[in-house]
């Protein structure tokens, strides 16, 4: 059986459709996940489990080194959320820090893979690097002891309207 000019071109346009929704389904989640900061009267907020946290982006090599050293202290439910361009094996240390932290590392499955309570480091000792305990995509610094989660735990993140303080 012969298939018209209007046939071929109908059936063309149908298999491209999955390939076309698959590449705009991609380009939004990636964007989701490399997204720019917040825009003004929004926070970046990291949903784990039932808690939820309101955090600083370190999107950027420069961001990422400095993390929250030298700052005095961490306000309560808040923190840093570090994104990498590629899963690795993201190393972190304490150097310059004044308080400890829960650290919460985060597979590409969007998913705790482990967390760890660090100590800043003793002036007088070398200063420990803590590596994750597999590949991650995303780090989330907080106040130590807020961290009530386990592995597994979902982990989802977005633009919101700042708390009101």
């Amino acid at each position: 059986m012969m298939k018209s000019g209007r046939d071929i071109g109908r059936t063309r346009g149908a298999s491209l459709m999955p390939p076309l929704l698959f590449a705009l389904l991609l380009l939004l989640s990636l964007s989701a996940v490399a997204g720019a900061s917040c825009g003004e009267g929004q926070a970046l907020q990291i949903q784990i489990g039932a808690q939820t946290f309101e955090a600083l982006r370190a999107d950027s090599p420069a961001k990422r080194e400095r993390g929250l050293s030298g700052r005095r202290q961490l306000a309560a439910q808040t923190g840093m959320w570090f994104e990498f361009e590629t899963p690795g094996w993201h190393g972190f240390w304490m150097q310059d820090m004044n308080f400890p932290i829960d650290l919460i590392w985060v597979a590409p499955s969007r998913q705790v893979l482990g967390a760890i309570t660090l100590q800043p480091c003793v002036a007088a000792a070398p200063c420990r690097i803590h590596l994750p305990p597999g590949l991650v995509s995303q780090v989330l610094e907080i106040n130590a002891g807020e961290f009530s989660g386990k592995p597994g735990d979902s982990v989802t993140w977005r633009c919101a309207p700042t708390a009101q303080k």
